[in-house]
């Protein structure tokens, strides 16, 4: 029997509303689980890329204006990494709310979740605090990576014994400090976007 035979047997044999939450059911978990995966991802490249990208560029292994904007980089993983975590949480909360509320009588995952939650015995504090350490980690390394972009900015196409006061006084002292003040100009906007999430997690914001 193929899948669309199968579905045709259902809907003409079953109740219309429990074959579209069922239907919904298996899209909503499947979306948390393929959102679970992007989150694991963008925390393992994020964590282990951006890293071994700054390291090749301090030691002048790779080159280019492209690793100027590895500070950019950085803020778009944070982004990406909040988008995932939110999706969970809104899966779930229809779960909840739109499937699982609509049978009183079963007590679906997403409830349980919530009742282990209530009883603070979901996650132990390193797991809800594990959120906040990557994007304090994104914070360090949009920091670290601007420090350095600034400094190749300030050095670059001059003599390798060229002190800091000299480069300062060259255009390319202009052009650094105006990557560094655009550089803080975009961390201060991270960090009032990141700042209410640094404490979340998707059973929390579920709620």
């Amino acid at each position: 029997m193929t899948e669309y035979d199968r579905h045709f047997k259902l809907t003409e044999t079953r109740d219309q509303e429990i074959v579209i939450f069922e239907e919904q059911y298996r899209s909503l978990r499947k979306e948390i689980l393929d959102r679970q995966q992007r989150r694991f991802f963008i925390v393992a490249g994020a964590a282990l890329g951006i890293p071994s990208v700054s390291g090749l560029k301090i030691t002048g292994v790779m080159e280019g204006s492209f690793l100027l904007i590895v500070p950019i980089v950085v803020v778009a993983m944070s982004f990406l990494f909040v988008i995932e975590v939110n999706g969970i949480a809104r899966a779930g909360r229809f779960i909840e709310q739109r499937i699982e509320n609509h049978y009183k009588n079963v007590r679906g995952w997403e409830h349980y979740l919530k009742e282990l939650q209530e009883a603070e015995e979901l996650t132990p504090r390193v797991v809800k605090s594990a959120n906040s350490s990557f994007l304090i980690l994104m914070g360090v390394y949009f920091a670290f990576s601007a420090v350095v972009s600034t400094h190749r900015v300030l050095f670059q196409n001059l003599a390798e014994d060229t002190k800091v006061l000299e480069a300062l006084g060259t255009f390319n002292g202009v052009w650094a400090l105006a990557y560094l003040v655009f550089m803080i100009a975009i961390f201060a906007a991270w960090l009032v976007e990141m700042w209410p999430h640094l404490q979340f997690s998707a059973e929390k914001h579920k709620s």
